[in-house]
């Protein structure tokens, strides 16, 4: 027998008839997983059961309505334990007896019984449907003009444990799943059970573990949008079975069809494969629009022979700090002083609370006359730490003669860069967050501090405190033509009030031509 999706899970076409737990999270498709198996059966003239407590008859046959009536009817059978618990019910409770006592029993004892009947009453009917089945299947081989039933393998769903164990409770249902499991052995059928994921009783786990052949997992996941879905046969008695994630998808017919991922087209950006719809660029798959974006980005930097370059697989945004120490270079330093100025910012930096408090959450690459600090995950922390550092300068430079001064200048930037090792096998990354954060330093002065359009609004809205003292500088043309908007941070204790010169010789330029 099989079930769907058997050779990517198994790399067998059958495998024998074994009880599975197959779980997952809401809306993986474990429901449709069941009713592909079962449909499955239909057609290879299994004798199919379904189980289910949320089902009526009438759901139960318009689930499978693309199955012959006359076909669903004489090979399969509909079971609602719920059914049988209100039939029940309405038999045993007198409502002239108090609600609160029956037969010398709780309203609690007296539902628990009443779950209890009602399974009880489930296993009776899969017993005798059961017996019926191997009846049928005696009568084919003493007739040899029949093959009808000859061989005829059974199929049982129970969809799902998760809403009988609301309705029944754990010690019933429990009950019912090994008494079942030993009818469904004897009789070798093939079964699958669902449970929602996660599940936090270990006490439940641990039982149904017991109780199971094999377990087969889901996974849901958003891909920019898209939901993938995944599944993995986790392991099975008597059956090698590599527990890894094949993804499936779900037609609108609601059939299955199952992708090995190194089949897929992968993104020309991040080289991951395409679970969902690939977005289209010229002759070029990506994964979503952002690593388009991302990749238009970089050719715009570094040509369009982009995708020839063998690009790592982990694109993260971050928040950058860029400085480097003015003049470093001028002849006139000794290198010793120059040396000196830099082990000077360097613990003038490392002193300052943001750098402190963010110990994990930021990456950082020297640069010989500077640093590039990338900040994790607060777009606040570049700002925050050039404030810091501006105010200790201030106090470092005090009292000073002018060639002993320090003078600095920031560039603030944020944007999706990649984390690569460098040939040291250091952590380092690379991409347009950065390289933005140089471009935007490049055009300040001494003491500047510059923030490129994205970092400089997202931060605007978020205090009032930042709109008087971020302010717009204007557009500036950088390298390969790109013009970007340039914004200033300054007031009384930090930054340069000054527009850069630079921003200035460009505008006379523009004017003057």
């Amino acid at each position: 027998m099989h079930i769907p999706g058997t050779y990517v899970l198994t790399e067998k076409r059958t495998i024998p008839e074994r009880l599975l737990l197959l779980t997952g999270p809401i809306g993986a498709g474990k429901t449709i997983y069941c009713k592909q198996f079962f449909e499955d059966g239909i057609f290879d003239r299994d004798y199919c059961i379904y189980i289910s407590s949320n089902l009526t008859n009438k759901q139960f046959r318009a689930q499978f309505c693309n199955i012959e009536s006359l076909k669903l009817i004489q090979n399969s059978k509909f079971i609602n334990p719920y059914l049988y618990n209100i039939t029940q019910g309405k038999q045993r409770i007198d409502p002239s007896i108090s609600p609160l006592v029956h037969d010398n029993k709780t309203s609690s004892e007296v539902e628990m019984s009443r779950g209890v009947n009602g399974l009880s009453l489930t296993l009776a009917e899969i017993d005798a449907t059961l017996a019926m089945i191997k009846k049928l299947a005696g009568d084919s081989e003493l007739n040899t003009n029949s093959s009808s039933t000859r061989n005829r393998g059974i199929r049982v769903v129970v969809d799902s444990l998760t809403h009988l164990l609301t309705l029944f409770g754990e010690d019933a249902v429990l009950k019912f799943i090994n008494d079942l499991s030993f009818l469904l052995r004897d009789a070798e059928a093939m079964a699958i059970f669902t449970l929602t994921s996660p599940v936090s009783n270990e006490y439940l786990i641990n039982h149904l573990s017991s109780i199971f052949d094999g377990i087969i997992e889901m996974k849901i996941e958003d891909h920019h949008g898209t939901l993938t879905r995944s599944i993995r046969l986790l392991s099975i008695k008597g059956v090698h079975a590599k527990p890894s994630w094949i993804c499936f998808r779900i037609a609108d017919d609601g059939s299955l069809s199952f992708v090995d991922e190194s089949s897929l087209v992968t993104c020309t950006l991040c080289g991951k494969a395409i679970m969902g719809k690939p977005v289209l660029d010229s002759d070029l798959s990506f994964d979503s629009q952002t690593c388009l974006e991302t990749y238009k980005k970089l050719a715009g930097v570094y040509g369009s022979n982009i995708s020839e370059i063998g690009l790592p697989s982990e694109v993260v945004n971050v928040n950058f700090f860029f400085i480097d120490i003015v003049s470093l270079s001028d002849p006139s330093l000794s290198v010793k002083k120059q040396i000196e100025r830099i082990g000077n910012l360097n613990k003038m930096i490392s002193s300052c609370e943001t750098y402190i408090k963010t110990p994990k959450d930021k990456i950082i690459v020297p640069t010989g006359d500077g640093m590039a600090i990338g900040f994790l995950f607060n777009p606040q922390s570049p700002f925050q730490l050039s404030v810091e550092l501006h105010r200790k300068l201030r106090i470092y430079n005090s009292g000073k003669p002018d060639g002993d001064t320090m003078g600095v200048r920031i560039g603030l930037s944020s944007g999706p860069v990649f984390i690569v090792k460098d040939i040291g096998d250091n952590q380092n990354v690379w991409g347009p967050g950065i390289i933005l954060a140089r471009r935007v330093m490049d055009i300040g002065d001494s003491f500047h501090i510059l923030l490129a359009e994205r970092l400089a609004e997202e931060l605007i809205a978020l205090k009032d405190e930042y709109r008087t003292t971020i302010r717009y500088v204007g557009d500036y043309q950088i390298k390969h033509s790109q013009r970007i908007k340039l914004y200033s941070a300054f007031s009384k204790e930090f930054g340069n009030p000054h527009p850069p010169v630079k921003v200035v010789d460009q505008f006379y330029r523009y004017e003057c031509s």
